[in-house]
C-alpha cells in the first residue's frame, strides 16, 4: 500500500496555472507531475553535463583544468621549452659573436685576446693541471708558430678556394703587421675607383666610425671577415647580400680629386676571430 501510494504520488498531476492580474484572465496554464519534473531535471543535468565534456575533451580549455593535461600537450610543452633553452643559447653566442666583430671594427682588440675562445669554458669542463716543463713548451711553441704562415696551411687551402677579388686597384703601401697593430693593408687611392666586395657576403656592419672614417663590414663563408676602412661613400646597408666584384663604397666623389687625408683604403681578413694576411689571398 505504502508503494502504491509513492507511486500515485509521483503520477499525481498538479495544475500550474499563470494570471494577469491586471486583466483578471489567465495567461497559461499546465499540468505537471512530480515524476515530469524530476525527468525535466534529469534530462537538463545530463544535456549540459554533456555539453560540458565536449567542451573539455575537444577544445583547448581541458589543458587548464589541473591534472587534465593529455599527453601530447605535455610533450609539446617539453619540446617547446627545450628549442627556447636552445634559442637563448644560440642569441647568447651570436651575442658575442657581434661583440667580437664591433671590437674589431672600433680597434679595441689587442694581440693577447686573439687567442681567446669565442665561449668561455663550461664549468663542467675536466681541469687538468700542466706542469710547468709543458707550460714553457707550449709559450716557446705558440710564440714560434704565431705568425708562421706554414702552420696555417689548412687555412690557405680554404680560402684560396674562395677566388677572392681585389677590392680596389691600387698598390700596398702598408703591409700587414699584426705586432704593430695593423691588422690589414694599407691600398694606395686610385681617384675615382669604386670599392667591391672580395666575395659573396652579407653586410653586417656600414657606418661612420671617428677613426677610420666610412667602414664597411661583411661576412663571407667559411667564417671570413673582411673590413673595408677609410671609404669616401658606402652604397650598402647593413642586411644587403652582395657578390664578389660587387662595388660597395667608393673613394672619392667622382671629380678626380684625392682626399687631403687617409689616402688609403685599409682592408682586413678575419677568420675565426683571427687575422690573416689578405697579401696572401688576394693577387694585388
Amino acid at each position: 500500500m505504502k508503494k502504491k501510494g509513492f507511486c500515485s504520488r509521483l503520477l499525481r498531476k498538479y495544475r500550474l496555472t499563470i494570471h494577469n492580474e491586471n486583466k483578471s484572465g489567465k495567461v497559461i496554464g499546465f499540468y505537471i507531475s512530480p515524476l515530469r519534473l524530476l525527468l525535466s531535471f534529469a534530462i537538463s543535468f545530463l544535456i549540459i553535463a554533456g555539453i560540458l565534456y565536449l567542451i573539455v575533451v575537444f577544445t583547448p580549455v581541458g589543458n587548464l583544468l589541473p591534472g587534465y593535461m593529455d599527453e601530447a600537450a605535455k610533450n609539446k610543452i617539453i619540446s617547446n621549452n627545450l628549442r627556447v633553452d636552445s634559442l637563448i643559447h644560440e642569441v647568447e653566442k651570436q651575442d658575442i659573436y657581434l661583440a667580437n666583430i664591433r671590437a674589431i671594427i672600433y680597434d679595441e682588440i689587442t694581440i693577447d685576446s686573439l687567442e681567446k675562445t669565442l665561449m668561455p669554458v663550461s664549468q663542467d669542463s675536466v681541469n687538468v693541471e700542466t706542469t710547468e716543463l709543458e707550460a714553457q713548451f707550449v709559450k716557446e711553441w705558440e710564440e714560434r708558430e704565431k705568425y708562421n704562415l706554414t702552420s696555417q696551411a689548412a687555412t690557405v687551402a680554404i680560402l684560396h678556394e674562395l677566388n677572392l677579388f681585389r677590392p680596389t686597384k691600387g698598390e700596398i703601401i702598408r703591409k700587414f703587421d699584426p705586432a704593430d697593430g695593423h691588422f690589414g693593408v694599407d691600398i694606395d687611392e686610385i681617384a675615382g675607383e669604386s670599392i667591391v666586395s672580395i666575395h659573396d657576403g652579407v653586410v653586417v656592419f656600414s657606418d661612420y666610425c671617428a677613426n677610420d672614417g666610412f667602414t664597411i663590414v661583411i661576412q663571407h663563408r667559411e667564417n671570413l671577415i673582411s673590413i673595408y676602412r677609410n671609404c669616401y661613400r658606402l652604397l650598402k646597408q647593413v642586411g644587403d647580400k652582395v657578390y664578389g666584384g660587387e662595388v660597395i663604397g667608393t673613394l672619392s666623389d667622382g671629380s678626380g680629386e684625392m682626399r687631403k687625408d687617409k689616402k688609403f683604403l685599409h682592408l682586413e681578413l678575419w677568420h675565426r676571430s683571427k687575422p690573416i694576411d689578405p697579401n696572401i689571398y688576394i693577387a694585388f
